[in-house]
Formats: C-alpha cells, structure tokens, sequence
C-alpha cells in the first residue's frame, strides 16, 4: 500500500511538472480542461473533427510566446494560445493561432479565444482547413465536400477494387455522422454554438489584432505590447555570429528583444543540430528578463 502511495505520488508530481513546462504560471482554462476530459474516457476523441487535445506540440516555427494545445496529425499543423509574452493574462481570452511548419508564414490568427475556436471548428468541419484562409461560405463548403469525396481510381487512373471503394466510403459516413455527433456534443455539454460566417469572422479578428498590436514581427501577427505602437527596425537575421547577436541582445530595449525572440522561430532554426549558439543566447536573454516558461520550452523542446 505504501508503494501503491508513492506511486500515486510520483506520477502526480511528474504530471505537475509536465503542466508546468508547457503552461508556466499560465492556470489551464476550464474549457479546455473539459475538452481533455472527454478525450480520455473510453477512447472518445474529437478526430472527427479534425483534431486532438496534445500539448507537446513544438516546432522551430512554433512562436514562444504561443502554448499549444491541440493537433491535427498532417504535416505538424497545431493550435495554440498567443499569450504575446505575458500580455494575456488569461489563456481563456487569449488568441488561438494556427501552426503551419510548412508554411510561409508559419502562423495565422484563426479566432479571438477557445470557445471561437471550437465554434470555427464545428462550423467547417475540419480543424485543419483553419491553415486555409477563405473569401466566401461557399469556398468552405466545397472544401469539405472535397475532402470527404472518396476517388474510385488510383493517382495513375487505375480503377480501385471494390472492396476498398467499400470502405472508403463506409469510412467517409462514420466521418460524416461523428461530426455531426461531436456537434451535438459541443453544443450539448460545451455550450458551443457554431459560427454564421467564417470568413468574415477571421477578416474582422485580423483587422482587429492590426490596429491593436504595438510592435510588428515577420510573421504579421505581431505583438500587443503595454506601449504605445514602437518602430522597431528589424535585426540582421542572416547573421549568425553569436558574438553579434549577443552584443544586440545586451543593448536593445525589452521590446527590440521581444520582437527579436518572435522573429527568431521564423527566420533561425532553434535547434541543437542547426542554430544552437543563438538558441543558447535566446534562452539567456529570456531567463534575465523574467520569460521563464518560454525559456524552459526552449531549452527542452526546441
């Protein structure tokens, strides 16, 4: 019994630590501690809709300053919390971007907060259309229906046997009816209504977050800083000398260096195996200035 104990003990502990990491001082939403919970019983997931709630989601692409909080399972696409380096000050009002490693930019501002998110998702069908960016609800429409439309021929035009068009498309309805399902869910248990205008919705977030950000970063998300709007000229990124990089570090206002840590995931590989002396210095310069969740990530996840 008493080994049982410690066990228990141990594991609450590791769990902690692990939280600690990904979220810092940052306390969890409830929302998303809901949508974690119906995720772990009996198997339940949210796939049919496109994604899963997983934090360990951290790319050289993947801003700092940005807590992930689901996956799609293609090409390292994830969501997170855009928490502009503390600004936020609680993550069930913070901004959700939408990770794309392969994409230039790597980031998009997809919805003002969770609950936005969720709404977004139910309306489209498919998480991961949120990479995409859409002028009309009819755009949104065929692309699903694209996506669940099941091809009877190969890529070289070879007909399929029918035994696998079969399944494909019995796969396609259980799909289609677990949407629908985890519609019902959400509406049901999450009060999650779905949105009447997708596209419009993210036009207006994003001419929002224009006039609201202070400082402009290379990704065109920017950061909201407690100032008025800064033009801070951008740093060299070509460079690479860490002797360089350091002595910039040394002597740029706060928000130079903020806007240094955003563009650094765009334009540097933070890596061991790549840019690992700038990546050093980064994890410096965040530690002095207090980012210690940022700097930890990192250090362990980059």
């Amino acid at each position: 019994m008493k080994e049982l104990l410690t066990l228990i003990l141990m594991f609450s502990i590791f769990k902690s630590n692990s939280q600690n990491i990904f979220f810092g001082e940052y306390k969890k939403p409830a929302l998303l501690q809901k949508l974690e919970e119906y995720q772990k019983p009996n198997g339940q997931t949210w796939e049919w809709l496109g994604f899963y709630i997983e934090y360990d989601h951290h790319y050289s692409a993947t801003p700092l300053d940005v807590i992930p909080f689901a996956g799609t399972g293609g090409d390292g696409i994830h969501f997170g919390f855009l928490t502009d380096f503390g600004t936020a000050k609680d993550l069930s009002n913070a901004p959700i971007v939408c990770v794309s490693p392969s994409n230039d930019p790597p980031i998009k501002l997809v919805a003002k907060n969770l609950t936005d998110f969720l709404g977004l998702v139910v309306t489209i069908g498919q998480a991961e259309f949120l990479d995409e960016d859409y002028k009309t609800e009819e755009e949104i429409k065929t692309r699903l229906q694209e996506w669940d439309e099941v091809s009877e021929v190969d890529w070289k035009g070879n007909p399929l046997p029918k035994d696998e068009i079969r399944q494909m498309k019995q796969r396609t309805a259980e799909i289609q009816q677990g949407r629908v399902l985890l519609g019902k869910v959400l509406k049901g248990q999450f009060q999650i209504d779905p949105m009447t205008s997708v596209s419009q919705y993210i036009k207006d977030l994003r001419d929002l977050r224009k006039k609201e950000i202070t400082i402009e970063t290379s990704d065109d998300i920017g950061i909201k800083y407690l100032t008025e709007k800064l033009i801070i000229d951008g740093f060299d990124y070509s460079i690479k000398d860490s002797n360089i990089v350091k002595d910039y570090l040394d002597k740029a206002s706060e928000a130079k260096r903020l806007k240094f840590y955003r563009d650094a995931t765009y334009h540097y590989i933070l890596s061991n195996d790549y840019d690992n002396d700038i990546k050093k210095l980064i994890i410096e310069a965040l530690k002095k200035d207090g980012y210690k969740r940022e700097a930890q990530i990192l250090e362990k996840k980059y």
